[in-house]
């Protein structure tokens, strides 16, 4: 039976429970989680609702960070990975999973803190680790979007509104809501749906149009 939640629990998923300890104690000072509890390994039973769950993406069990990102997002779960990022590979895979962001262990405990904010927030994160491992996959942008499709798309990624993005692009409202329109058929099109504001940041993540910390 899966246990309740409060509003604001972190399930921390790493093969050393030291590393837990820290995370934990992080959290509980800056008041970012109400409760944190320690995993070592996937279990979807055993992770409160609704929780946000902190990932490392090496796990003892050979399991894919693939598989368990899929596996807790489809749970129900804003995943914010937590890792030592020496595989740029696997960071990509990752984010293409659905991570809501990306933070490098070698940081400073307020990069994670303010990521499992955002994820409370069911916000993505995109941190430098995040937009370093992407390595800007420029080909998407190259071959299917007009520049000024990827304009747009790198300003109301970032989370301005259309109007916002209109007056930066001198364009009418109208017609930057026809280029989001179009974006998303393109990217539907292509295989890579981005049917919310969500997956419209993660595809620019992806596509090297979204690469700094917010």
């Amino acid at each position: 039976m899966t246990p309740p939640a409060t509003s604001r629990t972190v399930t921390i998923i790493d093969d050393h429970q030291v590393i837990s300890l820290g995370v934990r104690s992080a959290l509980l000072d800056t008041g970012a989680a109400a409760e944190a509890i320690w995993l070592p390994a996937v279990d979807p039973a055993r992770i409160p609702t609704g929780a946000v769950v902190v990932l490392d993406l090496r796990l003892n069990d050979d399991s894919s960070p693939r598989d368990n990102i899929t596996a807790l997002s489809g749970a129900g779960h804003p995943v914010v990975v937590y890792t030592s990022a020496e595989n740029p590979c696997l960071v990509r895979e990752a984010i293409a999973a659905g991570a809501l962001a990306i933070v490098r262990k070698s940081g400073p405990s307020s990069d994670l803190v303010l990521a499992i904010q955002e994820a409370l927030d069911g916000k993505p994160s995109a941190g430098l680790d995040w937009a370093a491992a992407l390595d800007a996959d420029e080909d998407f942008v190259v071959d299917y979007l007009a520049p000024i499709e990827a304009d747009v798309l790198a300003h109301y990624a970032e989370g301005e509104k259309s109007e916002t993005v209109a007056r930066i692009l001198s364009l009418s409202k109208n017609t930057v809501n026809t280029y989001v329109a179009r974006i998303r058929d393109k990217y539907r099109a292509a295989g890579r749906p981005a049917d919310t504001r969500v997956d419209l940041f993660r595809r620019a993540a992806e596509d090297g149009l979204v690469s700094y910390y917010d």
